[in-house]
């Protein structure tokens, strides 16, 4: 395994800049997931790493070697396709070794090295299957297993799991964190899925228009998001956002919301709010900050419970989830399945802001940052 280094990397076709001076360090054994929505830059990027694109200007250096201009065959990386990329006319096991063969590494070598590859991945019984003949998933465990049979210092997933159904995506997603954990690689993985992102990266960079917007631990981009963007795209369902007066009370700033009557709601970060007193910001709440009034919150101080009108009730199961409207922005809010709520009620719902953010409504940068 190996670091990874991408210094202020731009790729531009013609005048179009689509990677915007890109910063990113990381560390052997990380696992870093680059996530945006389509045409954010992120294929680019990964394809940057890999050297199937040139950059225009900037480094990328892979175990503190500069590899810019170098060939993909002198990276010592292994790259997993979103479309599998197998060879059909051959067997499984002669698409985990090929790889091998083209190093030249000796019959015997290539045939402990599929093997262990095909236990790892729990397909030995499928080594002489060809890929029409195996499931979505079982195409995927071969991609995998031909990139892991390589042992290179740097894998890279290109949205390895779209093709994949609901099901099986989390299944697959459950393989590829248990074989990070026990083999310690350094992976760089693209996606859309902020789930993804969320369940198995070390770190994310959510990208937007060719930059990163925000780097760091999937809590620390749910829980503190860097502008209005990323806090909209991070969680699902996603964020809250209330458009709310800044109002002056005589113990600070306060927030007022125009629910079914006017509600002050604290908010844990005063100092911010001091210079935009009279103004609108726009409040960012998680849907779980909105639930049933609970008996052992009451009194606590950023928990405030007022009436909302129910629209639509959504139930998950373990919960229920309750759209209302506040100022005209469609609000999702997290409840018991037991508690009662139907479309056109008036109901009680608590609002916890000790983890609310606030963010400037023209630049959509957090207030607090």
């Amino acid at each position: 395994m190996a670091n990874l280094v991408i210094d202020n990397v731009i790729k531009r076709y013609g005048q179009t800049e689509v990677l915007k001076g890109i910063n990113i360090a990381i560390e052997a054994g990380e696992f870093l997931i680059l996530v945006g929505p389509s045409g954010c830059g992120k294929s680019t990027l990964m394809n940057s790493i890999a050297g199937l694109e040139e950059v225009t200007e900037g480094r990328i250096l892979i175990d503190d070697k500069d590899v810019t201009y170098a060939n993909p065959k002198d990276r010592d990386i292994a790259m997993v396709f979103q479309s599998y990329a197998l060879y059909p006319n051959m067997t499984v096991e002669q698409n985990i070794s090929f790889g091998l063969e083209m190093r030249k590494v000796p019959k015997e070598d290539r045939d402990i090295e599929v093997k262990r590859v095909a236990e790892m991945l729990q397909i030995t019984h499928l080594l002489h299957r060809k890929p029409a003949q195996l499931s979505g998933g079982q195409r995927q465990r071969v991609a995998m297993g031909r990139a892991l049979a390589r042992r290179p210092q740097l894998y890279l997933f290109d949205e390895p799991l779209s093709n994949l159904d609901a099901k099986l995506r989390v299944e697959m997603r459950t393989e590829i964190k248990k074989l990070h954990q026990k083999l310690g690689t350094t992976i760089v993985y693209v996606t859309h899925d902020q789930i993804e992102a969320m369940t198995l990266a070390d770190r994310i960079a959510v990208m937007k228009d060719g930059e990163v917007q925000q780097l760091g631990t999937p809590q620390e981009i749910y829980d503190n998001p860097a502008n209005l963007f990323v806090a909209g795209f991070m969680g699902s369902p996603a964020m809250n956002f209330i458009p709310t007066k800044v109002v002056a009370t005589d113990t600070g700033p306060m927030l007022e919301l125009d629910a079914v009557q006017k509600t002050l709601l604290p908010f844990p970060n005063k100092a911010c709010l001091e210079s935009y007193v009279g103004k609108t910001i726009m409040l960012g709440l998680r849907p779980e900050m909105i639930t049933e009034p609970q008996a052992h919150k009451d009194g606590q101080p950023f928990v405030i419970t007022t009436e909302i009108n129910v629209e639509v009730t959504e139930p998950m199961g373990a919960d229920t989830m309750i759209l209302t409207r506040v100022k005209e922005n469609e609000i999702n809010c997290r409840s018991h399945p037991a508690y009662p709520a139907k479309p056109g009620d008036n109901i009680k719902m608590m609002f916890d802001t000790s983890k609310a953010v606030a963010f400037d409504q023209e630049t959509g940068v957090r207030l607090d940052v």
